[in-house]
Parts: C-alpha cells; sequence; structure tokens
C-alpha cells in the first residue's frame, strides 16, 4: 500500500514544473505574435455582458429609477472580459497608477454613453438622471460637462455628450464646463474609495463610543417599582412603572415571559457566572416563543440571565404571506422569515434598545432587532446550540443597526448577523465555535473591528451581497475554514491576524484595500476570487502558509502600491538582493521557495528568465496569477507574527494598532486580552 510523503509530493510537483516551464516557454515563443489585435477595432457590446465595476447592489437600489450613471466599457489588449466601469470617474481613477495596464494590457478601444436626446437633468435628491436608451462615443471623440450640480452615490458625475452643442445646453442648465477627453483623464476627482473608508473607520470607532455612552445615561432611571415588593410579576411591574424610571428585579428565578411597551428600564442583580449563581437574575420563559419582547423606544436591559426561549429559528408563513403573486424576492423573504423567529429578546419597532450585562442561553436567537431597532450592547453573552443545524443567530439584525461591544457568542448559527443594518459596529468581542461568527448582507458602511473568533466553521468575517464602504480591521481570525471573505465594494481590510485557518483570506471586493494583514500558518493564506482585479493588496504578511496564494480565473492581478508590495517568505532567497525580482506566489516555482529553497536553481534557469520577459504579451502565460514586482525584504509586523508563532505564543488575541496608524488612537476600549504592537506606515 502506498503511503502519502507530503515532502516527496511537493519535490514531484517540483520537478514536473520544470518541465512546464520549458514547455511553456516553446510554446508561448511560437504563438506570441500570431494575432494582431489592432487588425479590427471591436464594437460596443451589451452592457450588461460585460464584467462591470464601480456599483454596489446599494448603490444599485439608489440608482433605481431615472437615476443612473454614465457608463464606460473599455476592450484591453490582454483580457478575454471587456469591462464595464459605471461612471466616468470611476474609469478614469483606474488608470492614474497604471496597474491597470499592467494587469490588462493597453485599451484597444473606449467607448462612453452619451446622453444628447435623453433629458439630462438631476433627481429632487440631486442624483444625475436620464431618460431612454443611449448611445455608446469613442471615449476621444465624446464632449464631457464637469463641475456640473449632477452627483452620483460616490461624489460628482461626469457627463458626456456626442455633440458640444448638447454639451453647452446641459451646462448651462446645471453649472460646469465643456471639456475633452484630455482634460477629464488628467483632472482629479474627490470621490468615495477604500482608502476613504480607512480614514472613516477611527470616527465609526468613536461613533460607537458615543453610542454606547449614550446608551449607559438613558438606562440610568430612578426606580419606581420593584418586583416582590410592589408587583408580583416583572410583567406586572413593567406595566405599572410610569414611563422613564427602572423596574429592578432582585437575584432570583423568574418563570415567565414579558412585554415591555414603554420606555423603561429593568434592572436585575447580574448575569451571574457561566449558568448564573446565587446572586444573580434569571428570567425563564415556557420555551415556546420569546421571553422578552419590547415594542418600545429607548428600553433598557441590564443585569439578568434568560433562558426558556422557543426553538422556532425563522417564520415561513411570514415569508408567505408576503409574498406577491410572481413569488416576491429572496431578500423579503429572508428579512420576513429570519425576523419572526423566537429569541431571548425580541424588538420590534423599538428604537434605542439598551442590553447590558445579559446573557441568553437559547436554542433559537439571543437578541432578534427588527423594524428600526436599533440596538446597543455591551457584556452580552449568548449561548447557542453545540450543533449550527439546531440554532440560529447570537443577534439578528433585521433592518436595524447594531452596536454591539465586549460580548461572547458560542454556538449556534451566526454569532452576528445583519441584514440591512447600515452603520453597525462590531468590536472587541468574541465569537467561538459558530457557522460564520459575523455574517453581513445587504449591510454597508459598518465597522467591524479588534474581535476574535475562534474555531468557526464557514468563517470568522462574512460579507454577501454587494454592499459598500465595510472597514473589517484588526480581528484575529484562527483555525477556521476562513478568515475573512468580503464582497461588495470599496471595502477596507486591514491589521488582521489570521492563523491557522484553511484560508486566510480572499479578494473579493472590489476597488478596495487589503494592507498590513498577518497571515500565518494558513493551508492557503490568501484567494484573488474577481474575474477583473480592482482592489490593491499591500503590506501584508505572508508566513509559513502551505501555499501563500492562488488566483482563479483572470488577469494577472498585481499586488503592490508603487514602490511597496507585501512580505512573503521565501520570496527573497537566492543570489539577488532581496527586493531586486518579482514574486510569483501563483508560480509552481516561486510558490514553493518557502518550503523547498533549492527552488530558487530553478527560479533562475534560463527558461523561467525567458517566462519573465514573455508575461505581459502572452494573454495565456498570464491567466490566473498573480505578481509582486516589489516584494518586501522584511516583515511589516515582526511583533505579530512573533506573537503567533514564537515561543510565548497562545490563543489570546493579537491586534494591529490600526486607530493608532490612523490617527484614531483616542476612546480605546482595550481589553486585559490585547497584546500592543508596533505601528507601520499606511499604504499610501
Amino acid at each position: 500500500m502506498a503511503v502519502f510523503d507530503p515532502a516527496t509530493a511537493r519535490s514531484r510537483r517540483l520537478r514536473l514544473a520544470v518541465v512546464a516551464l520549458v514547455a511553456l516557454a516553446a510554446v508561448a515563443t511560437a504563438g506570441a505574435f500570431a494575432a494582431d489585435p489592432s487588425e479590427s477595432v471591436p464594437e460596443p457590446v451589451r452592457f450588461d455582458d460585460a464584467v462591470q465595476l464601480g456599483l454596489s447592489s446599494e448603490t444599485d437600489a439608489l440608482m433605481a429609477g431615472d437615476a443612473t450613471l454614465p457608463r464606460v466599457q473599455v476592450f484591453y489588449s490582454q483580457l478575454q472580459y471587456v469591462v464595464g466601469y459605471n461612471g466616468v470617474v470611476s474609469f478614469v481613477d483606474s488608470r492614474r497608477d497604471g496597474r491597470t495596464e499592467r494587469q490588462f494590457g493597453y485599451p484597444l478601444v473606449a467607448y462612453v454613453e452619451t446622453f444628447d436626446h435623453r433629458d439630462p437633468g438631476t433627481t429632487e435628491s440631486g442624483l444625475f438622471s436620464a431618460t431612454g436608451a443611449g448611445g455608446w462615443t469613442p471615449v476621444g471623440d465624446a464632449r464631457y460637462v464637469v463641475g456640473s450640480d449632477a452627483q452620483g452615490p460616490s461624489g460628482e458625475v461626469v457627463v458626456p455628450f456626442r455633440d458640444r452643442e448638447a454639451a453647452a445646453a446641459f451646462a448651462a442648465d446645471h453649472g460646469g464646463s465643456v471639456v475633452g477627453w484630455e482634460a477629464v483623464r488628467t483632472r482629479s476627482f474627490d470621490v468615495d474609495s477604500a482608502a476613504t473608508v480607512r480614514s472613516l473607520a477611527p470616527e465609526r470607532w468613536r461613533t460607537a463610543t458615543e453610542r454606547l455612552a449614550a446608551a449607559e445615561r438613558r438606562a440610568d432611571r430612578p426606580v419606581s417599582v420593584v418586583v416582590g415588593e410592589d408587583a408580583p410579576t416583572i410583567d406586572a411591574a413593567v406595566a405599572a412603572a410610569p414611563p422613564n424610571t427602572t423596574v429592578r428585579v432582585p437575584p432570583g428565578t423568574y418563570e415567565e415571559t414579558v412585554t415591555v411597551n414603554r420606555s423603561v428600564t429593568i434592572a436585575g442583580a447580574g448575569a451571574g457566572g457561566e449558568r448564573g449563581d446565587a446572586g444573580a437574575t434569571r428570567v425563564v420563559g415556557n420555551g415556546t416563543g420569546s421571553v422578552i419582547t419590547v415594542r418600545a423606544p429607548d428600553v433598557a436591559l441590564t443585569g439578568m440571565r434568560i433562558a426558556g426561549t422557543g426553538n422556532r429559528t425563522r417564520d415561513p408563513d411570514a415569508a408567505r404571506e408576503s409574498r406577491d403573486p410572481e413569488g416576491g424576492t429572496w431578500d423579503t423573504n429572508i428579512q420576513l422569515g429570519y425576523g419572526h423567529g423566537d429569541a431571548g429578546v425580541k424588538a420590534v419597532g423599538a428604537p434605542g434598545l439598551v442590553v447590558d450585562d445579559v446573557a441568553v442561553d437559547t436554542d433559537a436567537s439571543g437578541l432578534l432587532l427588527r423594524e428600526g431597532s436599533h440596538a446597543t450592547a455591551t457584556g452580552l453573552l449568548v449561548d447557542g446550540t453545540d450543533e449550527w443545524q439546531d440554532g440560529f443567530m447570537g443577534v439578528t439584525g433585521m433592518e436595524s443597526r447594531v452596536t454591539v461591544t465586549d460580548s461572547r457568542f458560542e454556538g449556534g448559527r451566526d454569532g452576528i448577523y445583519l441584514h440591512r443594518a447600515d452603520g453597525s459596529v462590531v468590536r472587541n468581542s468574541t465569537f467561538v465555535d459558530n457557522r460564520y461568527g459575523t455574517h453581513l448582507m445587504y449591510t454597508g458602511d459598518a465597522l467591524v473591528a479588534d474581535n476574535a473568533f475562534r474555531n468557526e466553521l464557514f468563517a470568522g468575517v462574512t460579507v454577501m451581497t454587494r454592499p459598500a464602504g465595510n472597514a473589517i480591521v484588526g480581528n484575529d481570525v484562527r483555525n477556521s475554514s476562513a478568515g475573512i471573505q468580503a464582497s461588495g465594494t470599496r471595502t477596507y481590510i486591514g491589521y488582521n491576524t489570521l492563523v491557522g485557518n484553511e484560508l486566510g483570506f480572499s479578494t473579493s471586493a472590489r476597488g478596495s484595500l487589503y494592507e498590513h494583514n498577518v497571515v500565518v500558518d494558513n493551508e492557503l493564506g490568501a484567494r484573488a476570487t474577481t474575474v477583473v482585479p480592482s482592489s490593491r493588496v499591500v503590506a501584508n504578511d505572508f508566513v509559513g502558509n502551505d501555499d501563500h496564494a492562488d488566483a482563479g480565473a483572470g488577469a494577472l492581478r498585481v499586488w503592490a502600491d508603487g514602490d511597496r508590495g507585501n512580505y512573503w517568505e521565501g520570496a527573497n532567497v537566492g543570489p539577488r538582493a532581496a527586493g531586486d525580482r518579482a514574486y510569483r506566489p501563483t508560480s509552481p516555482v516561486d510558490g514553493a521557495l518557502h518550503r523547498h529553497p533549492s527552488a530558487v536553481a530553478v527560479r533562475e534557469s534560463p527558461a523561467a528568465r525567458l517566462l519573465d520577459r514573455l508575461r505581459g504579451t502572452v494573454p495565456g502565460a498570464r491567466s490566473g496569477s498573480i505578481m509582486d514586482p516589489v516584494p518586501a525584504a522584511e516583515p511589516y509586523h515582526p511583533d505579530r507574527i512573533d506573537a503567533v508563532t514564537g515561543a510565548n505564543a497562545d490563543d489570546g488575541p493579537v491586534r494591529g494598532d490600526w486607530r493608532s496608524a490612523h490617527g484614531g488612537a483616542g476612546n480605546a476600549s482595550v481589553t486585559p486580552s490585547v497584546r500592543p504592537t508596533a505601528t507601520a506606515e499606511g499604504a499610501e
């Protein structure tokens, strides 16, 4: 019986890679000039057939109706896809640093959508609008109105026209000036980007701190009713309490369900230890429905342990009743189905909810928020089911913004699930043995920061659909299927520590920035997943991974920013000076350098050097590959690497000091397990 030896298998793959290099060099040389792309000029395609950049799903909804954005479609010399840009500014911005041409080749032809006979104008909110179908004009032949009052979701809109007269007429009505393409492509535009999200992340942290302070003030009310003295039950005490007062609940077990229809604080004696103690306040339901239901604004729940929830995780009847004759939408059905399950605390139309020092033992959700029940949660502990299929979410937020800090979520389906909960903040919390730790759907402008994720079945942080403007920073994810998988646009993923996962992170978000992440001892450090690369990946440390990175189908991905690349363990072995040779983690040879230093002999071979020269002229030699032209000579964050690999390494969270790096060190909430780290310079 054959025994699998990883070292032998890798050596065999390395030998095969040498043969492949020689064979590929021969094929590439024979076919390098087989076709001349200049022999014909491609015609415009249907924009829906292009690979589109520049819009999120939330922007799609915002732009529904008359609002629109001028579009550009570009045929690149070394890309088999037509790239569609939503917004002229998006196309201009993509060409500033030369990365696009390095990855896609030069533009064979670019067409812009023109608006001569489409009644161009603006909506009541100032968004650019037009009617009917537009034509496509080569970008160099069009005339553009810049500086008008027409806006898009991310800033200024440049409006193209085929004829100068039509452009002048629009400028007369909406301001601005008429210019040619040369003036547009060299113009600087003030638009939102992933770098903008990076700069806003510390402010989001401060905003969360302000929300928590305001919540503490709301919860601090004079006592009006004491359960057991002035009323026999918590429910009766709430009914008797005047608004803006406190119902005090002494230690003990209260077997009841509670409905809160007025703005009061319900203050228990504390949640107690892991399962409560003699001094704790316990509220135990009858095993059906939710234990505490809140239907009033500015309610506070403090110092209690909740158990006895029902096990209904969703309400299929609510989803069915909502459907229109065409069957409704997936989005609507999820909101209605997920938002009508059982929970320890369920809030319906109850903004300003405060949850502090509350523990929930549940077979369904811990805290369920819907219909604008914006909430803060501090010291929330949710203990879910052992098998994720049997339970539900620690926090379910449906169209309800949540601010969570210093909390813990163990077991169940997702630690925190947010659906259309823009502006939420999840920080300084711990997630263990969930399906997903933090799971965002249609949720943008959120901050997920300084959390610890352990043993997550699918991923630590997952962002699905295409939201915009999320910041995922300073998190520590270990021993999970994936560390961070975030889709959307303008996402900032920085200063995370990703250790011992099957996958560290994927570059699923478009127009985004991945920087200063420490990616150590994963089976795969990073995966490039978008067909058309439009994000920056820079100043990350890749150490000890089985494979540092791989890429799906698509153009060459250039992971660097100017003269700054990433640190790749093994990239600088060999006779050349550090950083003097590009590193390709997707190459069988380069990818083996940190495991087999002897592979440097293959890397310096004539066949390998020939392939280096041919890359960029032969599309087949570039597809599905990653290149770092300036790999760093030393790690950017050696202290964080030592903290997870050194003799004193343990499971405690290691967090990058992202707030100091970006001017937001104030108002910190630091837990004892946080290890201070040195700060490296930003990506720009």
